[in-house]
C-alpha cells in the first residue's frame, strides 16, 4: 500500500512557532516551579510541609524543564523538515525552469 505525503509549508512554520512558545511557557513554569519554600512558610506547627512541598516541586520543575527540552528538540525537528522541504522545492523548481525555452 502507497500513501502520499502532503508537506505545507504554513503550516509546518506554524507549528514550529507553536512548539516554541509552548516550550517557553514550560521552562518558565519549570523556573517558577524551583522557588523553595522556607522552613516556616506554613507557621512552626505545620513546620514539616515545606520539607515534601519542595521535594514535589523539584520533581515538577525537572519534569516541566524535560517536557520543555522535548518541545525545542520537536520544533527544532519541524523547523529542519521544513528547510529541507523548501530546499527540495527551490531545487525541483530551477530544474523545471530549465526545461523552459
Amino acid at each position: 500500500m502507497r500513501g502520499t505525503i502532503i508537506l505545507n509549508a504554513d503550516v509546518l512554520r506554524s507549528q514550529g512557532r507553536s512548539l516554541a512558545a509552548h516550550a517557553s511557557d514550560l521552562g518558565s513554569a519549570a523556573s517558577q516551579a524551583q522557588v523553595a519554600m522556607p522552613a516556616t512558610a506554613f507557621g512552626l506547627l505545620n513546620s514539616y510541609l515545606p520539607g515534601p512541598c519542595n521535594a514535589l516541586a523539584g520533581q515538577s520543575a525537572s519534569l516541566l524543564s524535560a517536557a520543555s527540552d522535548l518541545l525545542d528538540a520537536m520544533g527544532q525537528g519541524v523547523d529542519g523538515v521544513l528547510k529541507a522541504f523548501e530546499n527540495i522545492e527551490t531545487e525541483a523548481s530551477a530544474v523545471l525552469d530549465g526545461y523552459e525555452p
